[in-house]
């Protein structure tokens, strides 16, 4: 019983010593160190416009919210949008609230439309020139593939890394090997319209009147760029060049 502990002990002592003593690769072999970069450039096919109705007086008659909105909605069928883009820019409903205390509030709501290119945008735009909506801008575009094209612009720039590596060690007579560490470095870029603003109620001058006759507005391309730090080994080299 004593020498079956004795061996156990033995053992766990010599893998112990093992673990201890087998040099790790990220530290012993020889390496080379490079910054790999990617980039793409997306058309946005996702644009949301947000826009205010509010309340107002034509002469006499006060023009209530509900009656905007329902005229609003009634355009859009029309022009066969989807309704189930439309939402809420928020779910605060204190305007009703404000609404049922004081007669003389006027209450406002602030919508989210999304639409899939500039003509359907520049459509839109229309629909709210004619309910005299305020304060439409876009505020802001993505692509309904983003996170595919996150993958393509990360392995470009991984694959960039590894060739930079390769060319560098050629010149000097050597070989790219596996890689040893790779760390990412990603920045995205939110585009923006070149036309952010189109008039709202009273908010413009006759002057300016003439932005929907104007081309189509055209968006920034939407711009991911990705680096990667990478560490490749030095292929054909043995750990002991470092640890002579």
């Amino acid at each position: 019983m004593k020498a079956s502990k004795l061996i156990l002990i033995l053992l766990l002592f010599s893998v112990s010593s093992f673990a201890q003593t087998e040099p790790n690769p990220l530290h012993s072999t020889p390496y080379i160190e490079v910054t790999g970069e990617g980039e793409l450039e997306i058309v946005p096919n996702e644009i949301f416009l947000q826009f205010t109705l509010k309340e107002r007086y034509d002469g006499k008659t006060k023009i209530n919210i509900e009656d905007l909105e329902k005229k609003m909605k009634q355009h859009l069928k029309v022009n066969k949008f989807d309704l189930s883009k439309l939402s809420l820019a928020d779910a605060d409903a204190n305007f009703v609230t404000i609404k049922r205390k004081n007669k003389d509030v006027l209450a406002s709501k602030d919508f989210i439309i999304e639409v899939s290119s500039t003509q359907e945008l520049a459509d839109v735009w229309e629909i709210l020139d004619e309910i005299d909506a305020a304060n439409a801008h876009v505020q802001r575009v993505d692509h309904s593939e983003m996170e595919d094209f996150k993958k393509e612009v990360k392995i470009k720039a991984i694959k960039n890394a590894k060739e930079k590596a390769s060319y560098l060690l050629e010149a000097v007579d050597e070989q790219v090997g596996r890689a040893l560490f790779i760390q990412e470095r990603e920045n995205y870029s939110q585009p923006f319209a070149e036309k952010m603003m189109i008039r709202g109620v009273a908010s413009f001058q006759n002057d300016e009147l003439e932005i929907a006759d104007e081309p189509a507005i055209s968006f920034k391309k939407i711009k991911l760029t990705y680096k990667v730090f990478a560490r490749f080994a030095i292929e054909g080299h043995p750990v002991e060049l470092l640890n002579p």
